[in-house]
């Protein structure tokens, strides 16, 4: 496969990653960094042998042959960095998740893309892990049965120290708290693999940290092929992270993923069998991987979408990404009302990516 050219944009925490297997992945080759921090794009630029920028406009005036702007800024700013990228510069982007923070926003980044036929892709690598795949893979075949229940939770810990490291964290209007910063990955597990929604009820409470936002939430969701969701959403583990789950419930079966990251199966069980026994030990863990064998898996297979190939089932296009932001900002929706939020909805009281 050729070399896709790529300008990164934000020389922050999510590039660091980026920067790390890009630099390993030979269907990648980052020309050009941009940061307000002269120093950061420097030595990002150093380590990927390429131009550093201060202003990411220039640099895309600078370098005609970049395809693919990755863009990692804080969420709430996404869409004021993206859609100029896509409508002045006609490149495709690639996105940290959430796609961004407001519906509204989110809708026109996906009609831009669709316009002007240009590639769109956030990055939710937990679709990756190899538990998942089985695990849909027997949701798609219908091994479950009848959709029973989808159940999501993490406990994290994140202490005041990570909050206080960047101004923008746990805002309203940059970041979001628990549930749309470190939730919005299982958010977007939950509506991939359980299909459209019907409607949330949802509490939310700033308990262990000052932030703008929560750094815990608890919340339910009726799904429209009749199963019932639960998700709870929390940086308040302490003293140590423990862990994140996800559980299925079908007629015919059950699982349940864990792992620091829904990267390890630990019950799997379906009353005709599936899978076989040399499936299942294929799949039961990821790799293990220093840069993140998901991680690295998403953004290899971005690439490979970029470079013309059909999209891997897996990535998350903008249809997917948009759906995964309504039903985060439904349940900030539910939890600011104190009611349920019935879908379709526009947000009214959440205060989600308001105030940039």
């Amino acid at each position: 496969m050729r070399k896709v050219k790529i300008a990164l944009i934000g020389c922050g925490k999510a590039a660091t990653r980026h920067r790390r297997i890009f630099r390993e992945l030979p269907e990648a080759e980052v020309v050009a960094v941009s940061d307000l921090n002269p120093e950061k794009a420097r030595a990002f630029a150093e380590d990927l042998s390429a131009k550093p920028y201060t202003d990411w406009r220039r640099m895309l005036e600078a370098h005609p042959e970049v395809e693919v702007v990755d863009i990692a800024v804080p969420s709430g700013l996404h869409a004021r960095v993206a859609l100029p990228v896509m409508r002045e510069y006609g490149k495709h982007v690639l996105l940290e998740k959430p796609i961004t923070l407001l519906i509204s926003e989110a809708r026109e980044m996906a009609e831009t893309a669709r316009r002007l036929g240009l590639k769109l892709v956030t990055v939710y690598q937990n679709r990756f892990n190899l538990p998942v795949k089985l695990v849909r893979e027997a949701l798609l075949s219908g091994h479950f049965g009848k959709p029973v229940l989808f159940s999501a939770r993490f406990y994290w810990c994140r202490r005041q120290d990570y909050y206080d490291s960047a101004a923008w964290r746990g805002t309203w209007a940059l970041d979001g708290g628990a549930l749309a910063q470190q939730g919005a990955h299982h958010v977007d597990m939950l509506r991939w693999l359980a299909g459209e929604v019907e409607s949330v009820y949802a509490e939310m409470a700033t308990r262990l940290s000052r932030l703008e936002a929560e750094d815990i939430l608890v919340g339910t969701i009726r799904f429209k092929n009749g199963a019932l969701g639960t998700i709870e959403a929390t940086t308040c583990a302490r003293p140590r992270d423990l862990g994140a789950e996800l559980t299925i419930l079908g007629e015919r079966g059950s699982a349940r993923i864990g792992g620091f990251a829904m990267n390890e199966i630990l019950d799997l069980a379906f009353e005709d069998g599936f899978p076989p026994p040399e499936v299942l030990e294929a799949h039961r863990k990821n790799p293990e991987d220093p840069l993140g064998f998901a991680h690295r898996e998403c953004l290899r297979a971005a690439l490979r979408y970029f470079a013309g190939e059909p999209p891997d089932p897996r990535l998350c296009l903008p249809e997917e990404a948009v759906a995964s932001l309504e039903l985060v900002q439904a349940l900030y929706e539910s939890a600011e009302r104190g009611e349920p939020v019935r879908f379709p909805f526009e947000p009214q009281k959440s205060r989600l990516g308001k105030g940039v």
